[in-house]
């Protein structure tokens, strides 16, 4: 076997070796595969670098997560230490409030004097005001803590409240963060943000009294009556008695137009609504019911993990719900809340007018079925069948026997010629 010369170059000498054809092939080959080996490793350490930033990625949005819930829950147990005092001091304001009621009278009080050494009729009766404006603020202020007190005693707050209002809600029950400015009654905000022009430094009675969100009991009761009535309507639908079928798009109209407004769906959607229990809220319903439509996810429009699809990703599903049930979140828009809040309502009042059925068949099941030749009523609807529902096609229902029957050629003549004429 023929060898060739090669020449290898170390520690700065050169050195002729003399080595086989077939030996140099397999150490290049060797060489070859080393390279291959080193660039999939290097390809295996970016993939591992990727796979580490989501991963890094993930725990920060969920560390962020995680110091929001904490931090909500120390806004309510705040608030819930606050209404405590506000209720142990049995209707009255507690010291802190007067003290600087009492102090912003005195300095009050010294300027009318110096008015009146000055014989300033105009600046006394301006102190009068403030005064007056001074006694009417105490009274207006113990009228809306205790308002907040009774409310969170008598557990009527909505669960559908924001994280601003239960900061406010905390904020402004705690005598710490009020102060008396340009004549009336403010609270400091503990997360101002001077950059922010969205952000306010202070904190009014108004705001507190708009943080109170109550459950809407009475929208609540017209919603079950309303439930209700469907569930009278269909008994007669599904024995055939009353030929009125259960309309989708104009019952989803109806409840819209009459329950839902700006002001309750917070409550409507966070709050036992039809009373079915605290778990089955249309919040905690929510995730499933829009698991069950197609592609609806995508019909949003969002997409925050950045992979150009909408509504495709845990993180993205997450946003959309966040935007229908947080009138908070940047991509809230009432008319898509009311609207999937109404084809909710619509779905449970749906269930109610056809109910039920022991057979364990689903409603569209129960829906599309017919009944067989010789069956009665009762038997067919004892089936889960729904009289209303039948589509008679070639069949018929006897009035003198009592039964379903199949028509003959000549019945099925005769019916054809009738519409005719």
């Amino acid at each position: 076997m023929a060898k060739k010369e090669n020449t290898r170059t170390t520690l700065g000498s050169t050195v002729t070796t003399s080595r086989d054809p077939a030996i140099q092939a397999y150490m290049d080959a060797r060489a070859a595969s080393s390279q291959q080996q080193t660039n999939w490793d290097i390809a295996s350490d970016i993939s591992g670098q990727i796979l580490q930033a989501g991963s890094a990625q993930r725990e920060a949005v969920q560390l962020d997560e995680d110091n929001k819930r904490k931090e909500l829950e120390s806004y309510e147990n705040q608030f819930s230490n606050n209404i405590n005092k506000i209720t142990e001091n049995a209707g009255s304001l507690g010291e802190e409030y007067f003290g600087i009621a009492t102090e912003e009278a005195k300095k009050m009080q010294e300027e009318y004097m110096i008015a009146v050494k000055n014989e300033d009729k105009e600046a006394q009766q301006k102190l009068k005001m403030k005064l007056q404006g001074l006694s009417t603020g105490v009274g207006s202020l113990k009228e809306s803590l205790n308002i907040a007190a009774e409310l969170k005693n008598d557990e009527e707050l909505s669960s559908g409240r924001t994280d601003q209002e239960k900061l406010i809600s905390a904020t402004c029950t705690d005598p710490a963060n009020i102060t008396y400015k340009d004549g009336e009654w403010v609270w400091n905000n503990p997360k101002y943000n001077s950059e922010d022009p969205k952000s306010k430094e202070f904190f009014t009675q108004k705001d507190l009294d708009n943080s109170l969100g109550m459950i809407e009991s009475e929208t609540f009761m017209k919603i079950r009556e309303f439930e209700n009535s469907m569930n009278e309507s269909g008994m007669g639908f599904i024995d055939g008695t009353n030929a009125a079928e259960f309309n989708v798009e104009r019952i989803k109209t109806s409840i819209g137009d009459q329950f839902i407004t700006q002001d309750n769906i917070m409550s409507l959607m966070h709050d036992d609504t039809r009373g079915a229990g605290a778990s089955r809220t249309f919040v905690n319903d929510l995730r499933g019911y829009l698991d069950s439509v197609p592609n609806i996810y995508s019909t949003f429009g969002i997409d925050v993990d950045g992979d150009g699809i909408d509504g495709n990703s845990p993180q993205d599903k997450k946003a959309i719900v966040q935007a229908i049930i947080n009138k908070e979140d940047g991509n809230y828009n009432y008319e898509a809340s009311k609207n999937i809040l109404a084809e909710y309502l619509t779905m449970h009042a749906e269930q109610k007018f056809y109910g039920k059925h022991p057979s364990g068949k689903s409603l569209q099941e129960r829906k599309t079925m017919q009944p067989e030749a010789g069956q009665t009523q009762k038997e067919f609807i004892q089936q889960g069948g729904i009289v209303g529902m039948v589509n008679y096609g070639t069949g018929r229902f006897n009035e003198s026997t009592g039964r379903f029957e199949t028509m003959s050629d000549k019945d099925i003549a005769e019916i054809l010629s009738e519409g005719d004429k």
